[in-house]
This record gives C-alpha cells, sequence and structure tokens, in this order.
C-alpha cells in the first residue's frame, strides 16, 4: 500500500513539473516582460546620471523579443490550453492582441521621444518600470478566466495607470491622477463585491468550468443580474465607458502624450477581452446582456460625442472621442455573432494603431507650440504643412469616412449589427444601428475643428517651419497605413476569421 502511494505521489508530482514546463513556455512572453522590468529596475540603481540611452535600449529590446516569442507561438500554436491552474487561458485571441499591445508599447515610447520634454519617461527607471507592470497587466488580462485573476490583473493596470498619471510635478497632475483613482477605487470595490456574490452563488471562481455555469443556473434572475452589473463595474472602468468615464478628460489633458496614447487604448481592449469572455459563456436567457450592453453602448456613444463638441483642448477632445468609441466597440460585441466578434476585434486594432497616430502628432505639435489647445495650434498646418495633412488623414479615420481604414471599421461592425438585427429582431439592436450612424455624423464635427484651426486660422509667426527628419519619418508610419488598409484590410480580416472565439 506505502509503495503504491508513493508511485501514485511520484506519479502527480511528474504530471506537475510535466504540467509547469508547459505553462512555463505559454507564459514565455509575460517572463520577457517581467525580466526587462527587472532589467530596467536593476539599471536605475546603478546608474545615476546620463541613464536615458540605456533604459530606452532596454525597453526597447525587452518589446522585441517579447513580440518576437508572441510571433513563435502564433505562427506555432495549435490548441488552447488551461495554464497556472486554470487561472489563465492560452488561445489565439489572447495571443493577437498581446502582438499588438506590444505592438503599441513600442509605439508609445516613439511618442515619447518626439516630445520636446522627451526625458519624462526615460530619465528615471521608475516610470519604465511602470509602464512595463502596465503591459503585464494588459497581458494577464487578456488571459484570464478567474475572477480573483480578473481583479488583480485589472488592478495592476490601474494602479500602474494611477502612478503614470500623476508622476510628474504639477497641481493639474496631482488632482487627475487623484480623481482617476478615486474612480477606480469605487469601481473595484463594486467589483469585488459583485465577484463575491458570484463565488457565493457557484462556490467557485473559475467561470469556465461547470459548476460556475450549474451554480448560476439556480440563482433568481434579480439577485444573478445585481450581482453580473456589480461585476461589470470594474470592467466598464477600465473600458472608459459611460458610467465609469468621469476621470477620462481631467486624465488625457494632465498625463504626458505618449502615457496617455498607451492607457487609453491598451486597458481598453484589455477589459473587451475579460468581457467578450463573460458574455459568451453566460447564457442570453440568464441576463439580458444586449439591453445592458446596448444602454452603455448608445449612452457612451452621446455623451462622449456630443461633449467632444464643446472641448478647446485637442487631448480633452480625444478624451471625450475615446468615450464614444468605448461604445463603438461594444457595438460588435453586442451582436453576438461570429462577424460581430471578428468586427469588434478589426474596429479594436485599428482604433490603436489611429489613437497612437492622433497622440503622435499631438506630441509633435506640442514640440512646435507647448500647447495641445485648438487656439495655440491656430496656422500649424499652413507652417508645416506635411505634419497638418497626416492630422487631417487622422482626423478623418477616426470619424469613419473613407478612403481611411475608419471607414472599414465602422462598416464591419455595422454590417454586423445589422445583419443579428435581420436574424434576431432585438429592438436593441436596430437602436444601437440607428443611432450609432448618427453618432457617426455627429463626430464628424469635432474631428474636422482640428484641420479648421490648422488650415484656416491664422497663427503667430512664432511656429517652427521646420519638421525633424524622424517626425517625417514617425508621421508616414503610423498615419500610411490608415490609407493602405482601406484598401488592403482583407489580410487582417484573413488572420481575425482564422481565430476559434468558442471555448
Amino acid at each position: 500500500m506505502i509503495s503504491l502511494l508513493q508511485t501514485n505521489n511520484a506519479s502527480g508530482l511528474k504530471d506537475q513539473l510535466g504540467n509547469l514546463s508547459e505553462d512555463v513556455w505559454m507564459l514565455a512572453p509575460e517572463i520577457s516582460v517581467v525580466i526587462t522590468l527587472l532589467l530596467l529596475l536593476g539599471f536605475d540603481l546603478l546608474f545615476r546620471k546620463n541613464k536615458e540611452t540605456g533604459l530606452a535600449a532596454i525597453a526597447f529590446c525587452g518589446l522585441a523579443s517579447t513580440f518576437t516569442l508572441l510571433t513563435f507561438q502564433w505562427v506555432n500554436f495549435s490548441t488552447d490550453f488551461m495554464v497556472m491552474g486554470k487561472l489563465l487561458r492560452y488561445d489565439q485571441l489572447s495571443l493577437f492582441l498581446k502582438l499588438i499591445f506590444t505592438l503599441g508599447g513600442a509605439l508609445g515610447l516613439v511618442i515619447a521621444t518626439r516630445n520636446e520634454n522627451r526625458n519624462y519617461l526615460f530619465r528615471s527607471g521608475e516610470s519604465m518600470v511602470v509602464l512595463f507592470g502596465l503591459l503585464l497587466g494588459v497581458f494577464l488580462m487578456t488571459m484570464s478566466v478567474n475572477l480573483l485573476m480578473i481583479y488583480l490583473s485589472v488592478e495592476v493596470v490601474s494602479i500602474c495607470s494611477y502612478i503614470l498619471t500623476g508622476i510628474l510635478k504639477g497641481k493639474k497632475k496631482s488632482e487627475a491622477a487623484l480623481k482617476y483613482l478615486l474612480f477606480g477605487a469605487v469601481s473595484a470595490a463594486v467589483m469585488l463585491y459583485g465577484i463575491s456574490w458570484l463565488y457565493g452563488f457557484t462556490g467557485t471562481l473559475d467561470i469556465t468550468s461547470q459548476a460556475f455555469i450549474n451554480g448560476l443556473s439556480e440563482v433568481p434572475a434579480l439577485p444573478l443580474a445585481i450581482a453580473l452589473i456589480m461585476t461589470l463595474g470594474g470592467i466598464i472602468f477600465k473600458l472608459g465607458a459611460v458610467p465609469f468615464h468621469i476621470w477620462s478628460p481631467d486624465v488625457y489633458e494632465a498625463a504626458p502624450t505618449a502615457v496617455v496614447s498607451i492607457f487609453s487604448t491598451l486597458p481598453k481592449l484589455a477589459a473587451l477581452t475579460i468581457l467578450f469572455r463573460l458574455v459568451n459563456i453566460l447564457p442570453a436567457e440568464w441576463f439580458d446582456w444586449q439591453l445592458i450592453l446596448g444602454v452603455i453602448a448608445l449612452a457612451s456613444m452621446i455623451f462622449g460625442n456630443f461633449s467632444a463638441l464643446w472641448q478647446k483642448d485637442v487631448k480633452r477632445m480625444l478624451a471625450y472621442s475615446s468615450i464614444a468609441h468605448a461604445g463603438f466597440l461594444l457595438v460588435g460585441l453586442i451582436a453576438w455573432t461570429e462577424a460581430g466578434n471578428t468586427a469588434m476585434l478589426f474596429y479594436g486594432a485599428m482604433y490603436l494603431v489611429m489613437n497612437f497616430a492622433a497622440f503622435l502628432l499631438v506630441a509633435i505639435m506640442e514640440k512646435h507650440t507647448g500647447s495641445s489647445t485648438f487656439e495655440d495650434l491656430r496656422g500649424f498646418g499652413t507652417a508645416l504643412p506635411f505634419a497638418g495633412v497626416l492630422a487631417v488623414v487622422v482626423m478623418v479615420s477616426l470619424t469613419g469616412l473613407p478612403p481611411t481604414v475608419g471607414f472599414n471599421a465602422k462598416l464591419y461592425v455595422f454590417s454586423a449589427i445589422w445583419e443579428a438585427y435581420q436574424v434576431q429582431n432585438n429592438p436593441v439592436l436596430l437602436w444601437v444601428f440607428v443611432v450609432g450612424l448618427l453618432n457617426t455624423v455627429v463626430a464628424l464635427f469635432y474631428y474636422l475643428k482640428l484641420p479648421y484651426y490648422l488650415f484656416f486660422k491664422a497663427g503667430p509667426e512664432t511656429i517652427s517651419k521646420k519638421l525633424s527628419a524622424t517626425d517625417h519619418i514617425w508621421g508616414t508610419i503610423m498615419v500610411f497605413p490608415l490609407l493602405l488598409w482601406f484598401f488592403q484590410s482583407e489580410w487582417l480580416m484573413d488572420i481575425l476569421n482564422s481565430i476559434n472565439f468558442v471555448f
């Protein structure tokens, strides 16, 4: 008997070690991020002065190695796996998002180099360490299928975002960081309370387990709805949608442009992934996802677009437009079809590219004018025509007009919602379709406000009339794909169609 127990224990230990080795391979990109984080911290401790170049080199090399590992995993992907004791899920959806998140991190660092005060992100290791902590958090958010892991990963991203917002001195930055922290704490508390209800109902935190589904099937509709709505609090906060949106304008205006470009896109898409997993796990007859998310999408589009009309600062305008884009991102999810899922991912990827291009141009404008207000940007397009033309292309793409990829993105999501309405005949889908199209028209007015000030308003003579060669190069690199992918969006759609959304 003793020998049999010893054999079983040895076999169990062997299996655990084998599973651990598989987990290490599947978590290789996350390990790369952690190693980069530690190297940045060590370099910052060892060197006191002139460390900008070293920190930048470590950061870009770390992102390159992470991107290489993710690409290798994507090419060699065979099947989905549960890792780390079923806390995380390794699948194509998370791989795709981590690839574009890594690219987004690199673009954010590029934007930091374009700013006049470019040393703010590279002068010390603290900012870089926190930035890579945020990247690790969004990686984990895309893989999390355990309620506790979802909460922890959301909090990692939130805490890093608070620090990055207020890391520079200044009253406005401190106020924005405090407001961000207060709203984040409230949403996190509400989310944690909702998670405790779900755990009490089911006795498990694993949202993919049959015990979780069976437990919720026995819960009355009202307490289940309350628990799910509370759980959505933290997710909607990271998505930047109504009603957890109030922090956005002040944070966007106060935080460094490169930092805003990162946490205005990466956490938003990561939160959308968590929401996607919850929606696809729980049957519609238990909780009317389309009604709840439809109301959030409508409120976000209406509030975001109409508030953006009155803004006098470009970064605040982009903050309100991001609230509206959160609503547009939900449109594909509400369709509840494979075409809707694909359209949602396409829109998310293109929004990331458009947003980084917009903030790159804002950084260039800040470098030449010292401000991001519309009044201070008068005549900038006339003085620097190349940057002005790039700004026009980006604004047209964010509006969703041809010949830019923004048009393709909105075409796909609205086509998906219309097809879903024809099949399901749900009036919520029709309202989302109609109001979404009308809001696209509203967006035209505030997005074209920037080109109007750049080219049709007389500006001061003090604007520098020379754009650096690197500004030309990076501006072209970020903006040209917005035109190219209007004609060649099929290659990305083919990649997205290969993703298995069923789990």
